[in-house]
């Protein structure tokens, strides 16, 4: 599975590199030709391992190795996919306008920046079929990275990793530490969404939430979700910027960035709760919490969800 994105300003660059060649391979030798094809060619891998940043934003040591991706352009580019998938369904046409190509099934195999280069630029099958190549290991590279990531969400929705895992000691502190500087930073928020009484009733694993705040939203993607054996209905969110701080550290090491919410069985059926499915946009809000045994943060129980 693989999604590229290309960024209007790369696009542009591509325009003008574009025009340069069947200019100049017309007036000069083969040599320059093909120093500028050379050049066109970074220009696409580029183009292909951006998710809308600036070119000049990206690392001395990514500019120097092209098949370097960031992990969060991967989770960029997952969102993208399951969003285009659930818009269009399998069988998309090649969309240009976000570099998303033709799914089948789990592969896109439209590359929209290639898909008419021969007629545009005038050139030969051997210098297609080197570009294609060289777009194709980014491909590759994205495939990997991308299955890695479903994997590791998967891992971590299920908990798999942390069954009779116990946190030493130092840690555990370090994260009563932090938790106690970001209940002081961020207060419990007040208004028609929140909860009174007990806000942890109906959480099976109620003894192993630490609350930090009795009434806290959030907005973000889903990126993976599961019905869990409790009955909980489990999700993996992709914060906007402004929720970032609703993550700690166990979040980035254990979960990927993500927050977890959880909705528990008694509240699946409330009017106000909408159960997502991967790609979408939503609002939640729900108690902030420490799962103690995971050390990572949650909104657990989550008792409002609305699709943005």
């Amino acid at each position: 599975m693989c999604v590229f994105l290309e960024n209007q300003t790369v696009q542009f660059i591509k325009m003008i590199l574009l025009t340069s060649i069947m200019y100049f391979s017309k007036l000069c030798s083969n040599f320059t030709t093909y120093l500028l094809i050379s050049i066109l060619s970074l220009s696409l891998v580029i183009s292909y391992t951006a998710t809308g940043n600036f070119i000049s934003t990206r690392t001395f040591a990514q500019v120097n190795d092209p098949h370097q991706i960031s992990n969060d352009e991967v989770k960029d580019n997952y969102l993208l996919y399951i969003k285009e998938v659930t818009k269009k369904g399998s069988d998309s046409e090649c969309q240009p306008g976000l570099g998303v190509g033709v799914l089948q099934g789990d592969d896109i195999i439209c590359n929209p920046g290639l898909e008419n280069l021969q007629d545009k630029a005038e050139l030969d099958d051997d210098v297609v079929g080197e570009l294609s190549e060289n777009i194709g290991k980014d491909k590759e590279v994205f495939a990997d990275k991308l299955e890695k990531l479903r994997e590791r969400m998967e891992k971590a929705i299920s908990e798999e990793e942390e069954e009779g895992v116990i946190l030493p000691e130092d840690v555990r502190k370090k994260i009563d530490a932090d938790d106690i500087q970001a209940m002081e930073q961020h207060k419990t928020k007040e208004g028609e969404e929140c909860r009174g009484g007990d806000v942890l009733e109906g959480a099976s694993n109620e003894k192993d939430l630490k609350v930090l705040a009795e009434c806290q939203d959030a907005i973000g993607d889903v990126m993976h979700t599961k019905k869990m054996d409790d009955g909980d209905y489990k999700f993996l969110l992709k914060l906007d910027e402004q929720y970032q701080f609703l993550i700690n550290d166990h979040n980035d090491e254990k979960t990927d960035g993500l927050l977890v919410v959880e909705v528990v069985p008694k509240d699946q059926e409330l009017q106000n709760i909408y159960l997502p499915k991967e790609g979408d946009k939503v609002h939640v809000w729900g108690a902030w919490v420490t799962d103690e045994p995971k050390g990572w943060h949650e909104i657990h129980p989550t008792w409002q969800i609305v699709k943005q």
